[in-house]
């Protein structure tokens, strides 16, 4: 190994700063996300939102989290463009959808669950905060698509 990181012994000439290691991947991180938009993944299924990352890594700059309570700050921190919820419908999730709005009015919202016919009231109150809704099982193509409809900006991306 010739790797200041890896190799007890250094080869003749490396020189090492201690902590710059971290701000070398993150200056790194930065120019990978630079002229990509922001998407951020919330689920509670961590597979979910591993294959979502996966999926649109190579155009887009992917934050995950399994915490619904955390995308409002994840949002501001990143400056998301679009936000995908994968969640139950439920009045807590409309509220939550309301606070995401109100800390970045222009954000896209896209969520995702299980069509249940008795939450018909619901998915029609849902429909009203967001911009897409798509039920699960979900067309992965059709998102793709709306995901790609809602960031572009003058026809380029």
């Amino acid at each position: 190994m010739n790797s200041t990181f890896g190799d007890p012994n250094p080869a003749k000439g490396a020189i090492r700063h201690p902590g710059r290691e971290h701000q070398q991947g993150e200056e790194t991180h930065a120019k990978a996300r630079e002229g990509k938009k922001t998407i951020l993944v919330f689920s509670p299924d961590l597979n979910l939102c591993f294959s979502l990352s996966l999926l649109f890594q190579d155009r887009y700059h992917v934050v995950t989290t399994t915490n619904l309570a955390a995308v409002g700050p994840l949002v501001t921190e990143h400056r998301a463009s679009l936000v995908i919820i994968d969640d139950v419908p439920s009045p807590w999730l409309i509220s939550s959808i309301d606070a995401i709005r109100g800390k970045q009015k222009k954000v896209s919202l896209v969520v995702l669950y299980v069509y249940d016919a008795r939450l018909m009231s619901l998915d029609q109150a849902i429909r009203t905060h967001v911009d897409s809704v798509f039920y699960k099982p979900v067309d992965i193509a059709a998102v793709s698509q709306r995901i790609q409809e809602l960031l572009q900006v003058d026809g380029q991306l």
